[in-house]
C-alpha cells in the first residue's frame, strides 16, 4: 500500500504541469496582491527567523518564570474576544487565536469561503494561494494573530467527520495546497496554526484512538503535508488529541522534536488542541510549547515542580522563544489592528462584536473557487449546459436547495441547516449571506420558469412537479463535522455513506417521471450512489462539494455554461462502501 502511494506521488510530481492549473486571471490577481504586500512590508520591519529568535531571547531575559508561563498558556476566562487567548506581558500584547479552515468562525462580516476539500478540487495553485491570502486579510482585519488552520489530515476514512476541512486523500496534492495556503495567509503577517499533528483521522474516540504507523508511511503520507508547511514557513502547529504509536501526539517526541524540528528545521511553536495535554515535563521535553485553552499541566505550580530538574531552564526558555519568534518574524509587534470579535460559548458574541467588515471583494474569489471546484461526473448527450435564454421550465427539488435555519447559528452550533455549504464544528463560519441553489437557479434562468419542492420526504409533490417541466434538478447532500456535536447518530463521523434525509428515494421518484433529471450533490466526502446511479433518466450528475456562501451562484454558472466544469475529485468514490480499504475504528481505545 505504501509503495502504491509513493508511486502515485512520483507520477503526480512529473505531471504537475498538466494537473495543476495556473489561470491568467489568477496570476494577475496574485501579482496585484503581491505588490500590496510589498508596500505593506516596507512599512513594517519583517525579520528572518534568526533575527526574530534573537529579539525573542532578549525579551525573555527580562521576564520572571510566571511571566514566561503566561506566554505559553491560554487564558480561558470568559468573556473573552477570541477562541484562544494569550494574555499580555510587559510590551508583549498577547495573542488572539481564532478558527478556522474556511474563514473566521464566531464573527460577523466575514466570508464563508469554499471549504478546503472543495478548493482542492480546482487543482489550481493560484486559487489556493489567493484563498489563503484573502483569508489572511480577513483574520488580519479582525486583529487575529493566529489562524487556527488549515487542517491537513489525510482523509484516510471516507466517513471521517472533518475530511471536508482538509485538502483530500493524496499527500502530494495536500502538500502543494498547504504550501500555497500558508504563503497566502502569512503574507498578511497572520500566523498559521496548521493542524492536527498528526494522524487525527476520525472523530470517534478521538482522545483515545491510537494511530499505528510505520516510519516510511509516516514520512511519505501523513507527515508530508506538515513538512511542506514547514518549507512554506509555517509559524505554528497544533498537536492532535489522539495517540500515535502508543504515545499521545502532544507528548510525542518522535513527531514534534525529531521529525518536525531536527529533520525539517521547524522553528516556531506547537500548541495543544483544546485540552490535549497530559503531562508537564514529558510534554515539554517532547517538544510541546503551549497549552490551550488554559494552563493545565503548564501552570506555574506544575512548572515549578519540575523546573531545574526534569525540565531544564534552557528547554523552558526555548518554549517561550518558540512562541515569540514567529510573532516578531511577521512583525506583529508593529501596527497590529485591535481585536474586533466577541467570543462566547453560545455563539451570541458574534452578534455583539464591533462592526468591522473585512469581506472586501472576496465574494468574487469565493464564487470562482466554488465554480472551478465543481466536478461534472456525468453528462449524457450534452445535457449540460442548459441555455438560460431557451425558456426551459425547471423544477428544483430537495431540502439541499434552500436555507432552512438562521444563518447566524451555522458556526458550529447547528448542523441541520438545509443546503450543505460546509460541515459543522470549529471549522465552520458565520456566513454574511448564503446564496442557495434555488436562489442561484432562479436568478440565472428566471424565477417565472422555476418551480420548487423543498421537502425531501414529500416525494409525491416532487414527482408531480418534475413531471410537468423540461428539466428536473434534484439537490441532495451529506454532512459531517466535529465530534463534540452528534446529529442523528453521526458522532462527527458519518455512520454511513448514504445521502441524508430521503435523498435516494427523492432522486428515484423524480427520475421515474422526468427523462432529463440532473442530480446535484453537496457532500462532505464520498457518497454511496448505488441506489440510483444506473437510472438512465439521470442524464447529468454535478458534484458540487461544499462550496461556501456562493453556492447557488457557482452552481448556476456551471449549469448555464458560464463556467466550464473543470474540477477533479481528490478522492476515489467507490462503487460500494465495502470497496474502501479503511473504516472508522470503534471501541473505548481503538487502534
Amino acid at each position: 500500500m505504501v509503495r502504491v502511494f509513493f508511486l502515485l506521488c512520483v507520477v503526480l510530481l512529473f505531471s504537475s504541469i498538466v494537473l495543476f492549473g495556473n489561470s491568467v486571471d489568477g496570476q494577475a490577481i496574485r501579482k496585484t496582491r503581491a505588490e500590496r504586500h510589498t508596500r505593506e512590508a516596507e512599512a513594517v520591519q519583517l525579520l528572518s527567523w534568526a533575527a526574530a529568535r534573537q529579539k525573542a531571547v532578549a525579551f525573555i531575559s527580562t521576564l520572571t518564570t510566571a511571566q514566561k508561563i503566561t506566554i505559553i498558556t491560554g487564558n480561558s476566562t470568559t468573556p473573552r474576544n477570541c477562541a484562544g487567548t494569550i494574555s499580555p506581558v510587559k510590551t508583549f500584547p498577547g495573542l488572539c487565536f481564532a478558527d478556522g479552515p474556511m474563514g473566521i468562525r464566531i464573527a460577523h462580516n466575514v466570508t464563508a469561503f469554499p471549504t478546503a476539500i472543495h478548493t482542492a478540487t480546482t487543482w489550481d495553485r493560484d486559487l489556493w494561494y489567493q484563498r489563503g491570502d484573502a483569508m489572511g486579510a480577513e483574520f488580519y482585519g479582525k486583529g487575529v494573530n493566529v489562524f487556527m488552520g488549515p487542517n491537513i489530515n489525510m482523509a484516510r476514512v471516507p466517513h471521517g467527520g472533518r475530511n471536508w476541512e482538509g485538502f483530500g486523500a493524496d499527500p502530494y496534492l495536500v502538500g502543494e495546497a498547504i504550501y500555497q495556503t500558508v504563503k497566502g495567509v502569512q503574507d498578511n503577517r497572520v500566523m498559521v496554526n496548521v493542524k492536527h499533528l498528526v494522524a487525527n483521522e476520525q472523530e470517534t474516540a478521538r482522545s483515545t484512538a491510537n494511530s499505528v504507523i510505520d516510519d516510511r508511511t509516516m514520512h511519505e503520507i501523513y507527515m508530508w503535508p506538515f513538512i511542506k508547511s514547514v518549507q512554506a514557513g509555517a509559524a505554528s502547529f497544533m498537536c492532535a488529541f489522539n495517540l500515535v504509536n502508543g504515545t499521545y501526539a502532544c507528548e510525542n517526541k518522535r513527531i514534534m522534536n525529531d521529525i518536525m524540528r531536527k529533520e525539517n528545521g521547524f522553528q516556531g511553536f506547537i500548541c495543544t488542541d483544546w485540552g490535549a495535554i497530559h503531562s508537564t515535563d514529558t510534554s515539554a521535553n517532547a517538544g510541546l510549547d503551549m497549552s490551550l485553552p488554559s494552563p493545565s499541566f503548564f501552570s506555574l505550580t506544575n512548572i515549578n515542580k519540575v523546573l531545574g530538574g526534569t525540565l531544564s531552564q534552557a528547554t523552558f526558555d526555548k518554549m517561550v522563544a518558540n512562541v515569540l519568534t514567529p510573532y516578531y518574524m511577521l512583525g506583529q509587534d508593529q501596527n497590529w489592528p485591535r481585536v474586533t470579535m466577541r467570543y462566547s460559548g453560545d455563539y451570541s458574541g458574534a452578534v455583539t462584536s464591533p462592526f468591522v467588515d473585512v469581506t472586501a471583494d472576496h465574494d468574487i474569489l469565493a464564487r470562482k473557487i466554488a465554480a472551478d471546484g465543481t466536478v461534472l461526473l456525468r453528462n449524457v448527450n450534452k445535457q449540460l449546459p442548459l441555455n438560460p435564454n431557451a425558456g426551459l421550465k425547471i423544477a428544483v427539488l430537495g431540502t439541499d436547495s434552500v436555507q432552512r435555519s438562521n444563518v447566524v447559528n451555522m458556526g458550529g452550533g447547528l448542523y441541520d441547516f438545509g443546503t450543505a455549504i460546509m460541515g459543522w464544528g470549529s471549522g465552520s463560519v458565520f456566513p454574511t449571506y448564503v446564496v442557495t441553489p434555488l436562489d442561484g437557479i432562479k436568478a440565472k434562468f428566471g424565477a417565472a420558469n422555476v418551480r420548487s419542492v423543498t421537502n425531501d420526504f414529500d416525494v409525491r409533490a416532487a414527482a408531480t412537479a418534475a413531471a410537468a417541466v423540461d428539466v428536473a434538478i434534484v439537490c441532495s447532500n451529506v454532512k459531517s463535522g466535529e465530534g463534540y456535536i452528534t446529529y442523528d447518530g453521526n458522532i462527527g463521523d458519518r455512520k454511513n455513506l448514504t445521502l441524508w434525509a430521503n435523498g435516494d428515494n427523492l432522486i428515484n421518484a423524480v427520475a421515474r417521471v422526468n427523462k432529463r433529471t440532473i442530480v446535484v450533490i453537496h457532500a462532505a466526502g464520498q457518497v454511496d450512489m448505488s441506489a440510483w446511479i444506473n437510472n438512465p433518466n439521470i442524464t447529468a450528475i454535478v458534484w458540487a462539494g461544499m462550496p461556501g456562501q456562493e453556492s447557488g451562484n457557482s452552481l448556476a454558472d456551471i449549469l448555464s455554461g458560464v463556467v466550464n466544469p473543470s474540477g477533479k475529485l481528490v478522492y476515489t468514490i467507490a462503487k460500494s462502501p465495502a470497496d474502501y480499504n479503511a473504516a472508522i475504528v470503534t471501541g473505548a481505545n481503538p487502534t
